[in-house]
């Protein structure tokens, strides 16, 4: 039988990049649970001699839903002074696949357009509210013509 963690993780675990040094596990659950359930406790990568924080981290979403809101609305924002990055983790299993493969969530959690207009957020108590994503249309790109046009 698998035990109960392995049968929650869809996959949609995320990689969390440039953190400051101060930032603990507390803060990043903290600041990532408002986007859904968190499967364990956010995994910081620390120096094994000196248990620094070496500034990254990964986080296991219960939901795809929770990952993506989570990458869309953190990505780039400042946490303790540092602008964050957040994107999918990569498969331990696989060479240079990440989770969450489709190729148009790729595309769409990357878009730099949509990161651009937002203005940075200092963080309070709280994180703020994902913002809603524009929406994307996956039928055409631009100056694409549809057949017979």
């Amino acid at each position: 039988f698998l035990s109960e963690e392995d049968n929650l993780d869809v996959g949609a675990n995320i990689f969390i990049g440039n953190l400051d040094p101060e930032i603990d596990e507390k803060l990043l659950y903290d600041t990532f649970s408002a986007f859904g359930v968190i499967l364990q406790t956010p995994k910081i990568m620390r120096d094994p001699d000196t248990g620094n924080s070496k500034g990254y981290a990964f986080i296991n979403f219960a939901s795809f839903d929770a990952s993506d809101a989570a990458i869309e609305a953190m990505n780039g924002q400042y946490l303790c002074n540092r602008p964050i990055t957040v994107s999918y983790a990569f498969k331990k299993d696989s060479k240079g696949e990440r989770h969450g493969s489709a190729a148009e969530r790729l595309l769409a959690a990357q878009n730099p357009l949509s990161q651009a207009d937002r203005p940075h957020q200092l963080f309070a108590d709280a994180p703020p509210p994902p913002s809603v994503p524009t929406p994307v249309v996956t039928s055409l790109g631009p100056g694409v013509t549809p057949p017979g046009g």
